[in-house]
């Protein structure tokens, strides 16, 4: 029978008894055999609204003999059964049970998407998730939950940003540090910000590339520092800009960001056109899933709000 990875979590009600009967629902049902389940463990909200209370978040293994979208189902049944009403994303709720691994299915459909897209730079999941599958691999990654989990405690406090060059990624890293608090995230904020309407290509390219010795260093009391994806981004627009000892290793976090066409400058429109943006991005895509095996938050063509969204809570989930 295929082997599932499941999350749980809950931050209201009496959350250990909650988790722990959940865990007793699907180990009593004959389509079901648990394999292990986590000890309990107390974390910070992430994302949402504020004043939230912590949460106790679990993961449990299983073999079964239903199908994905029939798994996803009876795990939707239960939250149900114990008062889960969704209401607001990333809100406080009495069980959220989520479908993180398939065996080593890739499954993307209007409802269901496994591996969980976010799965892999949550603390909050990945933690209780190597207590009880340190050996499942993550089918996208290609890395183990054990590998993935090493990773996010080891790995230096870098959060790399894979998008095309402009203005905007200095507005994303701004307002993320705004958000987040500017004694929390660090970022090269000069880096974009003293660029004019009439810069060049190749201008910008190379004093990104002059600023690359600088990016590892986390400037004293941050948490956690934003710098460009560089090394492979190079690659996809200038090839003869590629400075091997600029790149960096290891981040804790990857995003990938497909910008859409309104996040692109005046200036930008005067470096591609329309489908030689459109390739560029395809292939910057196809270089993060060739060489990210660690933690990674893909954003396909979220708008700016969305991106500073997703990036805010990615830090908050790699830090608490």
């Amino acid at each position: 029978m295929p082997t599932i990875l499941i999350a749980l979590g809950a931050n209201l009600g009496d959350r250990g008894e909650t988790l722990l009967e959940a865990i007793d629902q699907l180990a009593a049902d004959p389509a079901f055999t648990l394999l292990q389940r986590s000890e309990l463990l107390v974390t910070k909200p992430v994302g949402g609204p504020a004043g939230q209370p912590d949460f106790l978040n679990a993961a449990a293994k299983l073999a079964t003999e239903l199908s994905p979208d029939q798994v996803h189902q009876k795990l939707i049944d239960i939250e149900q059964q114990h008062g889960r009403v969704r209401k607001q994303r990333w809100g406080a709720r009495k069980l959220d049970l989520d479908l993180l691994l398939y065996d080593d299915q890739v499954i993307a459909t209007p409802s269901l998407t496994v591996p969980h897209p976010r799965m892999s730079f949550r603390k909050f999941v990945m933690q209780p998730s190597a207590e009880v599958a340190a050996e499942m691999v993550h089918p996208t990654l290609h890395a183990s939950i054990g590998e993935l989990w090493q990773q996010l405690q080891s790995a230096p406090p870098l959060v790399e940003i894979a998008s095309l060059p402009g203005p905007v990624l200095h507005v994303l890293c701004e307002r993320v540090a705004a958000e987040l608090g500017d004694d929390v995230v660090s970022h090269p904020n000069d880096l974009w910000a003293n660029l004019k309407e009439d810069a060049t290509l190749e201008g910008t390219l190379r004093s990104i590339a002059d600023r690359g010795s600088e990016w590892s260093n986390l400037p004293p009391g941050h948490a956690v520092r934003i710098v460009p994806w560089w090394q492979a981004t190079s690659e996809v627009i200038a090839p003869d800009l590629v400075c091997p000892s600029q790149e960096t290793t290891g981040a804790r976090l990857v995003v990938f960001w497909k910008r859409p066409d309104d996040t692109f400058s005046e200036a930008e429109g005067t470096w591609w056109d329309g489908p030689q943006r459109e390739l560029l991005q395809e292939n910057l895509a196809q270089k993060v899933e060739d060489r990210v095996r660690g933690p990674r938050l893909w954003l396909d063509g979220n708008d700016i709000d969305s991106a500073v969204t997703e990036v805010a809570a990615a830090i908050q989930a790699i830090l608490d």
